[in-house]
C-alpha cells in the first residue's frame, strides 16, 4: 500500500478518538517505507512501537513509493519526481477527506530523497487555488513542520554515485545523477520550495558516521547538504550512518530523544497555529472566488490595435549564422507561446518599447537551434532578422559592428545599436548565448525601434530583462524526444527497422537516460546512424561510458554528462581508427576547440596552408594536414576531414557560407579533455593558423574576411590569458599577436589593438633587442595606434625612439657615407620621419612637421621610387601639412599625384584613395562606401559644410552638422577631437548665417581645450572675437585680439605676416577704426606689415583670408641641419600636448 496507518491517535481510556496531529514518514531511495524506520537488530519499527507511548494524539502514517524505479536505468527522470509528488499530495489528501480530518495538521518526517519529494509535495500542493483543484491546496495549508533527516538539499557528490551497486556494471541512471551537486532538477525544488519555508517549522539532521560500501568510507550526505544555511530552521548532527540514522531500539537512544523532543514540541503547538491559518487561508479564498466571478461579469473588451496583426512585411534582411538542423524536431507548444509573448507586428507609432523574451535553460537544451528553426519559420512576419553571439563583450560588439557595416552605417557597435534604435520597420534580434552572470546583457539592448528581442542564455537570473516574458528550456517532450532520436538515427525511412512497440521502448530508454536533451539525443542518433553501436546496444554501452566519465572534475551535472558522454562515444571510435582521414578529424577538432565555436570558416585554412607548410622550428608542431601544400589533394583532405566530424554529429557544416560550427558545451569540452601541455600546443598551433592567414599588407580585398577572425582571435587571447595569465613573452606569441592587433586596429577597436601592441613591443624589446626590424616595426604600429587614439604626446614619444634607433642604426656602412651625416635617406629612417609627420602637425609644431615630410617623401622617392605606396603615404602626409601651412599649390600637386595612382593601385573605393579625394574636396563618396557613421564620412561631413558656407549656404551647412553631433555624443564622446573639429564648423556655420547667440554658445566651451601654443588655438580665439563684435562686444573683442597677438609674439609659433596674424590685427584695425583711435590704427600697421589690405572683411576662415603662398617662418626657424628630432629644442612641449583635444576645424 503506498499510504499505510501505523498507528490512531488513543484516548487516556484507550479508545480511538480524532487525531490531534498527523505524522508522515517518508522513505530514502536505498530502503522501502519499512526497512528506513526498523532496526534490523531489534526488529523494532519505532514509529510504531516506540513514538505511540509518548505522542498518543498523533496518527502516523508511512508512505511507501517504487523507489527503485528512479535507480533503474532507462526508468527514472527528472519528472518522475513530481509525479511521485502528485501521487503523495493526492493520496494524503484522500485519506484525509475520507476520515473527514482534511484541516487537522501534518508533520512529515523524511529521510534522504523523501525530503526532496515532501519539498515538492508541498510547492505543487501550495500552487493549487482554483476552485476545481482547492482540496489539494489543504496539504500545504495544514503543514506545520518538517524533520529531515540527511536530506540531500544541495545534492550529493559524484564519489556516491561510484560506488558498488547492484547495476554497477551499467552505471548510475539518469535520475541519480540529477541527484549531484548543483544539478537542475534540486536547484527548481530548492528554489520553488525557499519561499515557502517561513510557514514551516523545520529540523534539519546530518549524519556523522561514514557509509562503508566495499573499500570506501563516505558520507552519503555531507553536512553543508543535509543542513544549509537556512534562516530560523534548527539543526543537529546524529551519531550514526546515514542508513541507521533512522533506526532506534529503544527510548533510550540519543538520536530518538532529540527527535521525539522535536514531534512532541510540534505536536503541542500546531492545532492552535494550524487553525489560525485555516481561518485566513478561507477568507484568502472566499476572496479570490468573489474576484473571479467579477472578472467573468466583466465585459470582454478587444485590443483595438489587433488589426495591425496581419500586417505583412517582405523580409529584406536576414542576417543568421546558418539553417537549423535538418534533424530538428518537435517544441510546436515553445514556438506557438513565444508567438503569444511577443503578440502581432504593430506599426513603429504603436510600439511603446521594444519587447524582450528570455529562452534561459542548461546547455545542450536546444535554444539555439529552436530560434534558428523560429527565424526559419517566421521571418516573414520581420523585415529583419539579425543575429549576434552574446557569448562574451568583444563579440556582442563585433556582432553590432558587422550590422552597422550592413547597413552601411559604419563598422561600429553604436552605430549598430543605433540605426535598429531608429529602425522603423519590424525586426527581430537574437542574442544567443548570453551565459556569463557578471556580463550586463541589457545595455546591448537596442534603446528604441520596432523590435522584438530573443535572449538565449543558460543563466536564470536573465529573466530580469525580459519585457514579454521567459520560457525555460528544459529536456523535449518524451513523444517528441523519441521521435527526434529515431530521425536522427534513421534518417531515411529504408535504413530505418519496423516501427514497432519494442523499438519506440528501446528509443524511449535511451531518451530517459539522456534527459530528452536534444543535443544529446543528436549524438545519439548519429552513433547509431554510423552503426558504431545499434539501436538495442546503444543504452548498454552509453551507461558504461558515462560512469568512466564521471572520474573527470570538468563534469559536474547530469546533463553535461549526458552531452559529453554522447559525444565521447563517436570521438573515441574516431580516434581508434588508424586512417589518415581519421587522424586528420581528431587534428582540426584540436584546433577547432580554440577557436569561437561560432562560424568557423574553411577560408582560414586555405589562406594559413601555405605559410604553415613552409619548413620552421616549430613545423614539427603543426598536424601533419598542415604540413602539405594547398593544392587539390590538399583540399580534398581536409573536405574528408570536415564530413567524418559531420556525419558523426560532432560538428556543423554550412556549405551555403562554407563554415563550421560546434556547441558551446561539446566546444568546452574539447578543450578540457585535453591534459595542460595538449592544451598549450593546440593553442599555439590555432593562433599560428589564425596569424598566418592575415596577410601583413592588409589588403582592402581581405577586410570583410578579417572581421569574422575576431571571435576566433579573442577566444584564442582569452585562452592564452587563462594558461598564462600575464602573455607569454616567446617570439612566436609575439608574431600571432601583432598580427591580431593589425585586424583590431583595422576595425577602428585602437584600445584593444594598443594593449596588445604594448606587449608585443615589450617581449621584442626584451628578447630581440632595440634595433631589430620587428621591434621596430611594433613600435610603428604602436605610434600610429596612439596617434589615432589621440594620445599625441605618447605617440610621438614612441616614434621618438624608433627615430633616434634608425638614426644611429642603419643597415651598411654605406649609409654612413651620406653627407649631412645627420640627414640620412635609408628607407627606415624616411618611414620614421614620415610616422612622425601627421604626429607633429596635429600637436601644432607644422613647420617641423613639414622639414620632416619632405625629407620623408625625397628620401622615398629617392630609394623607392615615386609611385611606391610608402611614397605616396608620405606625400599624403606631407600635403595635408603643406594645407595648413597655407601652401595649397604644392598640396594640391602632392594629392592630384597620389590620387592618380590610388586609384590605379588601390581602386576607387579604397579607405586610401577615399581620404585622398576628401583632402582634394572631390566628393561626399564615403557615405556611401564606408557608412553613415564612419570617421571618414564624418570627416567628410565636415569638409562639406565649410563649402557649403564659402557657396553661401550656411543654413544647410549648420543642418548637416546638427544632425551627426548626435553620432559624435554616441560613438566618440563629448572630449574627442572629432566633437571639437564639428562644433568649431558648426560655430562657423551659424556665423555666416548670422545667428550670433548660437555661434557664441558653441564656441565658447571649446577655447579652453587647446594649449595656447598650439596654433589652432589662436584659430578658435580669432572665431570668438569675430562673433563678439558681431554681437556688440568691441571692448570684448579688443581684449580677445590684444591677447592672441601677445601669444603669438612671446610664443613665436606663427609669423607677424602669416595670414593668421594679419586676419587678428586686421579686426582689431577694424575695432579702432570704429572708436575714432586713428593713432593705434597707425601703431598696428607699423607692428604687423600686411594689414588693413583684406577687400572681404567679412570672411570668417582666417585662412582664406591671407594665401601667401611661402608665409615668412622667421618665427620657426630650421633646425633640421642639427641631429633632427633629437634637439629638445624642436620637441613639443609634451606636457602642453597633453590638453590638446581638437586641432579644430582649420586641420581638417
Amino acid at each position: 500500500m503506498p499510504l499505510t496507518e501505523l498507528t490512531v491517535a488513543q484516548s487516556q481510556t484507550g479508545q480511538a478518538t480524532d487525531s490531534i496531529v498527523d505524522i508522515v514518514a517518508i522513505h530514502g531511495i536505498y530502503e522501502d517505507g519499512f526497512q528506513t524506520w526498523t532496526d534490523p537488530q531489534s526488529n523494532m519499527l519505532w514509529l510504531r512501537d516506540l513514538l505511540p507511548r509518548k505522542l498518543r494524539d498523533s496518527r502516523v502514517l508511512i508512505h511507501n513509493y517504487k523507489a527503485e524505479a528512479l535507480t533503474s536505468p532507462g526508468e527514472g527522470t527528472t519528472d518522475r519526481i513530481l509525479s511521485h509528488a502528485v501521487s503523495l499530495v493526492a493520496e494524503l489528501c484522500a485519506n484525509r477527506q475520507l476520515e473527514n480530518v482534511f484541516d487537522r495538521p501534518i508533520i512529515f518526517i523524511c529521510h534522504g530523497l523523501g525530503g526532496i519529494l515532501t519539498k515538492r509535495a508541498l510547492a505543487y500542493s501550495s500552487s493549487r487555488r482554483h476552485k476545481s483543484v482547492e482540496h489539494l491546496h489543504s496539504i500545504y495549508t495544514s503543514t506545520y513542520g518538517i524533520i529531515f533527516l540527511g536530506t540531500p538539499h544541495n545534492g550529493i557528490n559524484k564519489e556516491i554515485l561510484l560506488l558498488p551497486q547492484s547495476n554497477q556494471d551499467q552505471g548510475p541512471s539518469q535520475f541519480m545523477f540529477n541527484l549531484l551537486k548543483g544539478s537542475e532538477m534540486l536547484n527548481e525544488i530548492n528554489d520553488q520550495f525557499v519561499p515557502l519555508m517561513k510557514r514551516f517549522s523545520i529540523y534539519n539532521f546530518w549524519e556523522e558516521l561514514k557509509t562503508q560500501s566495499g573499500n570506501h568510507e563516505v558520507y552519503m550526505v555531507d553536512q553543508d547538504s543535509a543542513a544549509p544555511p537556512w534562516d530560523h530552521v534548527e539543526k543537529c548532527g546524529l551519531m550514526a550512518t546515514h542508513s541507521t540514522m533512522t533506526k532506534f531500539s529503544d527510548e533510550s537512544d540519543h538520536g530518538y530523544r532529540t527527535i521525539l523532543e522535536a514531534l512532541s514540541r510540534y505536536v503541542k503547538h500546531a492545532p492552535l497555529f494550524i487553525k489560525s491559518r485555516w481561518d485566513n487561508d478561507l477568507e484568502l479564498i472566499a476572496r479570490d472566488r468573489q474576484q473571479e466571478v467579477e472578472e467573468l461579469l466583466q465585459p470582454q473588451i478587444q485590443n483595438l490595435l489587433s488589426q495591425n496583426s496581419n500586417l505583412q512585411h517582405r523580409n529584406e534582411w536576414c542576417l543568421v549564422p546558418r539553417s537549423p538542423s535538418v534533424y530538428f524536431t518537435g517544441r510546436h507548444k515553445h514556438s506557438r507561446d513565444i508567438k503569444e509573448m511577443l503578440g502581432s507586428i504593430r506599426n513603429y507609432d504603436d510600439q511603446k518599447r521594444n519587447k524582450i523574451l528570455v529562452l534561459y535553460g542548461l546547455g545542450g537544451s536546444g535554444k539555439t537551434q529552436f530560434c534558428l528553426k523560429y527565424v526559419e519559420d517566421k521571418k516573414q512576419r520581420y523585415w529583419g532578422v539579425f543575429w549576434i553571439d552574446a557569448s562574451n563583450e568583444k563579440n556582442i560588439e563585433t556582432g553590432y559592428a558587422a550590422i552597422g557595416a550592413q547597413a552601411k552605417r559604419g563598422s561600429t557597435m553604436a552605430a549598430g545599436i543605433y540605426w535598429l534604435s531608429r529602425c522603423t520597420k519590424p525586426w527581430l534580434l537574437i542574442l544567443d548565448n548570453a551565459d556569463d552572470p557578471d556580463m550586463d546583457i541589457s545595455k546591448y539592448f537596442p534603446a528604441g525601434g520596432n523590435g522584438h528581442i530573443l535572449v538565449t542564455t543558460r543563466n536564470p537570473n536573465a529573466v530580469e530583462y525580459a519585457t514579454a516574458g521567459h520560457i525555460r528550456f528544459r529536456g523535449m517532450e518524451p513523444d517528441e524526444a523519441i521521435s527526434f532520436l529515431l530521425k536522427a538515427a534513421y534518417p531515411k525511412a529504408a535504413d530505418s527497422p519496423p516501427d514497432t512497440p519494442g523499438k519506440r521502448e528501446l528509443a524511449e530508454k535511451i531518451a530517459i537516460e539522456l534527459g530528452y536533451l536534444p543535443l544529446a539525443l543528436a549524438h545519439a542518433g548519429a552513433t547509431i546512424r554510423r552503426n558504431i553501436y545499434t539501436l538495442d546496444k546503444y543504452l548498454h554501452y552509453y551507461l558504461g561510458h558515462r560512469k568512466s566519465m564521471m572520474g573527470y572534475p570538468r563534469l559536474r551535472s547530469a546533463d553535461e554528462a549526458n552531452i559529453i558522454t554522447t559525444w565521447e562515444i563517436p570521438f573515441r571510435k574516431i580516434i581508434s581508427r588508424g586512417s589518415v582521414e581519421h587522424r586528420d578529424a581528431v587534428d582540426l577538432m584540436h584546433i577547432f576547440a580554440f577557436m569561437h565555436f561560432e562560424t568557423i570558416p574553411e577560408s582560414i585554412f586555405k589562406r594559413s596552408w601555405a605559410a604553415l607548410s613552409k619548413p620552421t622550428s616549430r613545423q614539427k608542431d603543426y598536424p601533419d594536414i598542415l604540413q602539405s601544400l594547398w593544392n587539390e589533394e590538399a583540399q580534398a583532405r581536409f573536405r574528408r576531414a570536415i564530413r567524418i566530424l559531420y556525419d558523426h554529429s560532432i560538428i556543423e557544416h554550412s556549405l551555403s557560407n562554407a563554415s563550421c560550427s560546434m556547441h558551446p558545451v561539446i566546444h568546452s569540452w574539447a578543450r578540457d579533455r585535453l591534459q595542460n601541455t595538449e592544451q598549450k600546443q593546440w593553442l599555439y598551433c590555432t593562433m599560428a593558423v589564425l596569424a598566418e592567414c592575415i596577410s601583413p599588407h592588409l589588403e582592402a580585398s581581405g577586410r570583410k574576411f578579417r572581421v569574422l577572425l575576431l571571435p576566433h582571435i579573442n577566444s584564442c587571447l582569452q585562452a592564452l590569458r587563462s594558461h598564462y595569465p600575464p602573455l607569454p613573452e616567446t617570439i612566436e606569441s609575439a608574431a600571432a599577436i601583432e598580427r591580431f592587433a593589425w585586424v583590431f586596429a583595422e576595425q577602428s577597436m585602437w584600445t584593444y589593438a594598443r594593449a596588445l601592441q604594448r606587449k608585443v613591443v615589450q617581449i621584442r624589446m626584451k628578447v630581440l633587442g632595440k634595433r631589430h626590424e620587428d621591434t621596430i616595426r611594433a613600435q610603428r604600429s604602436l605610434g600610429q595606434t596612439l596617434w589615432n587614439l589621440f594620445d599625441i604626446e605618447k605617440a610621438i614619444e614612441v616614434q621618438l625612439q624608433v627615430h633616434n634607433t634608425v638614426l644611429w642604426h642603419r643597415p651598411s656602412i654605406a649609409e654612413w657615407l651620406v653627407w649631412p651625416i645627420l640627414k640620412p635617406t635609408h628607407v627606415p629612417y624616411c618611414l620614421a620621419l614620415d610616422d612622425l609627420t601627421p604626429s607633429f602637425w596635429l600637436a601644432g609644431r607644422r613647420e617641423i612637421s613639414k622639414e620632416a615630410g619632405e625629407r620623408a617623401v625625397d628620401g622615398l622617392k629617392k630609394r623607392l621610387g615615386p609611385e611606391d605606396p610608402r611614397t605616396l603615404n608620405a606625400m599624403f602626409n606631407l600635403a595635408r601639412t603643406y594645407h595648413h601651412l597655407c601652401e595649397y599649390e604644392k598640396c594640391h600637386k602632392l594629392l592630384a599625384w597620389v590620387l592618380r595612382l590610388q586609384k590605379r593601385f588601390f581602386g576607387m573605393k579604397h579607405p586610401d584613395t577615399l581620404m585622398t579625394r576628401n583632402e582634394l574636396g572631390i566628393s561626399l563618396c564615403t557615405k556611401r562606401i564606408l557608412g553613415d557613421e564612419h570617421a571618414y564620412t564624418l570627416w567628410s561631413i565636415n569638409d562639406l559644410s565649410k563649402i557649403y558656407v564659402e557657396r553661401g549656404r550656411p543654413d544647410e551647412a549648420a543642418t548637416m552638422l546638427e544632425d551627426i553631433i548626435p553620432i559624435l555624443q554616441r560613438t566618440l564622446g563629448e572630449d574627442h577631437v572629432g566633437m571639437f573639429m564639428t562644433r568649431s564648423n558648426l560655430g562657423r556655420a551659424y556665423f555666416a548665417a548670422e545667428k550670433w547667440k548660437e555661434a557664441e554658445a558653441i564656441v565658447r566651451p571649446i577655447l579652453t581645450e587647446v594649449p595656447q601654443y598650439h596654433p589652432d588655438w589662436v584659430h578658435n580665439m580669432y572665431e570668438y572675437a569675430r562673433i563678439q563684435m558681431k554681437m556688440g562686444l568691441a571692448d570684448e573683442a579688443e581684449k580677445q585680439c590684444n591677447n592672441m597677438l601677445d601669444v603669438i609674439m612671446q610664443e613665436k609659433n606663427l609669423a607677424l605676416d602669416h595670414p593668421r596674424t594679419v586676419a587678428i590685427a586686421d579686426l582689431l584695425l577694424s575695432i579702432y577704426r570704429l572708436q575714432g583711435r586713428e593713432g593705434d590704427v597707425a601703431n598696428i600697421k607699423r607692428k604687423f606689415p600686411g594689414t588693413d589690405r583684406t577687400k572681404r572683411e567679412e570672411r570668417y576662415d582666417p585662412y582664406a583670408i591671407r594665401k601667401s603662398p611661402t608665409p615668412s617662418v622667421e618665427a620657426s626657424p630650421s633646425k633640421m641641419d642639427k641631429p633632427p628630432l633629437t634637439d629638445s629644442r624642436q620637441k613639443p612641449n609634451v606636457s602642453a600636448t597633453r590638453r590638446i583635444r581638437s586641432p579644430s576645424s582649420s586641420q581638417v
